[in-house]
């Protein structure tokens, strides 16, 4: 089929659909109450029509109504007041949905309380807010789409008080990854990195996403293992009508696209994000470095010609602009008895070619420059992700499967040029650093309203596999002293194979009891979780030297990087492999944890709720490796944890609260953070190991928080917070470091104090002009953090704590969001976004070199949509990072959480460049 034909094919089709037009279209709504409970059995009458209907476990209805005409919903529940929603019309070719709140009965009877769908459709995340058990901040899928935003790791950045790191890993509250929890459809997700405890959130396209809540504050129903925040994010369930949807877009990074891309030779499914075979660890080569070691010099030779020599030369081509597609599907099927049976499939994919240049230097404690590094960073990256949810409802009851799958492949290839002061020699280096991530995750999960007295019961069962595979990560350094030839430098020259499979078992149920006491509506929540996770980690680290001194060919060491390794090359005269994998280059561990809570909700009186209780965990962490001298070390931790916690709030009307909370938590070591293995990491140009004496980190937290709900869809909140660490955990420079060749690991501190303050708001300005339509379309919203925290190690003389005077590693001093909406009927929307870190401190120092910090940048980005073809279609025009300011890295002399001044000294800097994308979205309204 030509490619003019399927053009003329795809045009008629989305002519045809485009003239059809529909007669009716689906209203859906949610039912609940002021705590954000689902509502069930409420009843949802059209007044003035026969269309009547029961909301279901959910909360949930939906009703058929005609295009264009005029209705008024009434919706009613036993104990609570009746509300009746006026001059509601429903819109072909949009999502016509909106969620309402019930509100208990008062003492003086039934009031009809009458509202409009705008009012009521507010974003029920500000209702979740504002009702929510614990203080929390968040962001919904409306506004996500108003976002040039391709992943949940950038999404997250625009939540309050939250920044991401390196695009993929979340700190909340200027605490570092390590110190947040993440949890994905009620499911908890454990580490994605193989060096660090963080989930890196980069693996969740952002279209996949409903909404994502982060709690600040803990209850006894929620793990008690995070300080900052835990991350809820809860992808797309049931969809509020049939529905098909299609995307797809083009970025054009300044810095990258038409311009020479630079990498060794593709293998032919990278593009798919998974290595073809090329970068396999050959299968006839000795299965351990102990087999290979005992061979004679004859039978290395012939190992050392199994591996794929013919993999550095270089292939440069134009780099082509970021692709992106999506397909997305769903469909709602009514079954007897008023079932419902929901399904919904997505599946994208993206592609990315990015080029930054990196400015790299190390210094000497007294300043003299170690080394001065230019690298040219080829950046190959391919993404294929696919959810898949399916949903049964049936009146009082609701049973979900829901899936999520992502590959994500990245290739950096990097060519580094410069002098190193130390060694008096010119120096050039290549490097292919591959990492291939494979992300699947599967709940089965319930929801049951009991008909005895009103119970709830939920449960959860899951599944969850992260993979991480570095295959063949090469090295290759040449060196050049004054007056001579560039030769190799066969120490630095490796190839380094990695394999990591993490497997997580969980489940969980909860039974909520409702009673009353003082009058009110009170409930008891009792349940209990298990978590069992399994992580098998190798490696293996080679690296080429002579075969034989005596007979080594002096020559080759002057071949080129291309050439060198040629199978030709590798021989008696030539080179041979050295395999000088580690002892502690493998590890196993297995870690449970089982806990138990109980949770009062209690309504005190009309104004005051209380919500309290304690969980109990039991964590077992068991991990086996071996250290330096081969002997078995086997590392077995077992602890108790009684975590209570108190959440109270204090409605001084329908539209303020005061909150105050107090909870204690934990953060335990991963599996990475106490196995004995170190890697380098070249591109970053230090090494990384673990520390086997780690403990669990305990947090006193205390929270309060004043909030203002003006009008829907608005908030202002400001509130304040303080945590106590006993024995933090930080990722910091090894004492045992040299000056150019530097290792960080994990330590705990002795004690460490977080003070903070945060201000959120989010305003609708039609304050400005009330009778202009364009002021009631445009919402202003921000969010403000500031921090300050202290810091103290034992001394390593008298025992006794001292003072660091510097923030706990990760932390930035404040963080800043702001944005501005448009969102018009008309299918125009447009949105402009801030966004601003303090300097946040990334790696810690010691005594002889100093604190590494990331510099402050401005990140701007705006987006103009415009929805086309009877409102089915959707042109989106995004500018990212228009500001393209550094990335900057440096060394702080002066100490301290200050800006970049004269004396700090440059560690890393580098544009990531500003990108333009233009997409198309055609949505496909599927009529039954």
């Amino acid at each position: 089929m030509s490619k003019k034909f399927l053009f003329l094919l795809i045009a008629m089709v989305l002519t045809t659909i485009h003239s059809f037009a529909q007669s009716t279209a689906k209203l859906s709504g949610k039912v609940i109450n002021t705590q954000n409970e689902a509502v069930p059995g409420a009843t949802v009458i059209v007044l003035g029509t026969e269309r009547k209907a029961a909301a279901d476990v959910e909360g949930r209805f939906s009703f058929l109504l005609e295009v264009g005409k005029k209705y008024t919903i009434q919706i009613s529940s036993a104990g609570y007041n009746t509300k009746s929603l006026e001059e509601v019309e429903v819109k072909a070719g949009i999502d016509n949905t909106f969620t309402v709140v019930l509100e208990s009965k008062s003492e003086l009877g039934e009031v009809i309380v009458r509202s409009s769908v705008r009012k009521e459709t507010t974003s029920a995340l500000i209702n979740l807010q504002r009702n929510n058990t614990a203080v929390s901040s968040g962001i919904a899928a409306d506004l996500i789409k108003r976002t040039p935003d391709r992943t949940t790791g950038e999404v997250l950045k625009r939540v309050s008080g939250a920044s991401i790191q390196d695009n993929k890993f979340v700190i909340v509250r200027g605490l570092s990854d390590r110190y947040n929890a993440a949890f994905i459809n009620n499911s908890q997700l454990p580490s994605s990195e193989p060096d660090r405890k963080a989930f890196s959130f980069d693996v969740i396209p952002a279209n996949m996403i409903d909404n994502i809540i982060i709690n600040k504050t803990a209850t006894p129903e929620l793990t008690g293992e995070f300080a900052g925040g835990l991350i809820q994010v809860q992808t797309k369930d049931v969809p509020s009508k049939d529905f098909l949807s299609l995307g797809v877009s083009f970025g054009f990074n300044t810095n990258s696209v038409f311009k020479d891309f630079t990498s060794n030779e593709r293998g032919s499914t990278d593009w798919l994000g998974f290595d073809d075979g090329t970068r396999k660890f050959p299968t006839a080569f000795p299965s351990t470095p102990q087999a290979y070691r005992v061979l004679s010099t004859a039978d290395k030779i012939t190992a050392s010609q199994l591996l794929n020599n013919d993999v550095y030369g270089q292939v440069t081509r134009k780099a082509a602009p970021t692709m992106t597609y999506n397909l997305a599907y769903g469909s709602t099927k009514v079954l007897k008895n008023d079932a419902k049976l929901g399904f919904i499939a997505s599946v994208m994919y993206r592609n990315a070619q990015l080029k930054y240049d990196v400015d790299r230097s190390f210094s000497q404690a007294d300043g003299q420059p170690i080394f001065n590094f230019y690298d040219q960073q080829n950046r190959y990256q391919s993404n294929l992700g696919a959810l898949i949810n399916i949903t049964y409802s049936q009146k009082k009851n609701k049973i979900s499967f829901k899936n999520i799958f992502n590959q994500f492949y990245d290739d950096n290839y990097f060519t580094r040029e410069g002098f190193n002061n130390n060694r008096n020699q010119d120096i050039r280096f290549y490097s292919s650093f591959m990492n291939q991530r494979s992300f699947y995750s599967g709940q089965l999960e319930g929801d049951h309203q009991l008909n005895l007295g009103k119970m709830k019961f939920r449960w959860n069962g899951g599944y969850s596999l992260v993979t991480r595979n570095q295959p063949d990560l090469r090295t290759q350094q040449y060196a050049k002293a004054s007056g001579g030839e560039y030769q190799i430098d066969t120490d630095d020259t490796r190839r380094f194979w990695s394999d990591l499979k993490d497997h997580t078992l969980s489940g969980s149920a909860a039974l909520t009891i409702p009673f009353n006491l003082f009058d009110e509506k009170q409930n008891f929540k009792i349940g209990g979780s298990t978590i069992v996770r399994f992580r098998d980690f190798k490696s293996r680290i080679l690296r080429y030297t002579e075969a034989s001194q005596a007979n080594f060919n002096d020559d080759l060491i002057y071949e080129t990087y291309d050439r060198i390794f040629a199978k030709d090359n590798i021989g008696l005269n030539g080179f041979i492999v050295d395999d000088f994998t580690n002892n502690q280059d493998k590890y196993f561990g297995i870690s449970a944890i089982n806990s138990g809570f109980a949770m009062f909700d209690n309504k005190l009186s009309e104004n005051i709720r209380l919500v309290w209780g304690a969980r109990m965990e039991f964590f077992e962490q068991y991990l086996t490796t071996k250290d330096v001298t081969a002997k078995r070390l086997n590392l077995n931790t077992e602890t108790w944890d009684f975590l209570p916690s108190v959440n109270l709030t204090y409605s001084l009307n329908t539209k303020n609260n005061i909150r105050f909370s107090a909870f204690q938590t934990v953060a335990r070591p991963e599996f990475r953070e106490i196995a004995p293995f170190a890697f380098y990491d070249y591109e970053a140009n230090y090494g990384v190991s673990g520390n086997p004496n780690l403990k669990r980190t305990k947090i006193l937290n205390l929270d309060l928080r004043y909030e203002i709900y003006p009008a829907a869809g608005e908030a202002f909140t400001v509130g304040a917070f303080y945590k106590r660490f006993t024995n933090p955990i930080e990722f910091r420079l090894d004492p045992g470091s040299n000056s150019d060749r530097r290792l960080y690991f994990y330590q705990n501190a002795g004690e460490a104090d977080t003070y903070g303050a945060e201000l959120e708001i989010r305003k609708n300005l039609d304050f400005l002009n009330a009778e202009s339509d364009f002021w009631s379309n445009v919402t202003a919203f921000g969010n403000f953090t500031y921090l300050f925290s202290d810091v103290s190690f034992p001394d390593d003389v008298s025992g006794q704590p001292v003072n660091s005077n510097r923030p706990i590693q990760g932390q930035s001093p404040y963080l800043i969001n702001a944005g501005i909406q448009y969102s018009s009927d008309k299918a125009v929307n447009a949105t402009i976004l801030y966004n601003r870190i303090g300097p946040r401190l990334a790696l810690v120092g010691n005594s002889e070199f100093p604190d590494i910090y990331e510099r402050p940048r401005h990140l701007l980005d705006f987006q103009l949509s415009k929805r086309v073809m009877n409102k089915k279609g959707e042109v989106k025009l995004t500018f990212s990072d228009i500001l393209n300011n550094d990335i900057y890295l440096y060394e702080n002399i002066g100490g301290g959480s200050k800006e970049f001044g004269g004396q700090d000294r440059t560690f890393s800097r580098y544009k990531p460049g500003s990108t333009i994308s233009i997409g198309f979205t055609y949505d496909f309204d599927l009529k039954k």
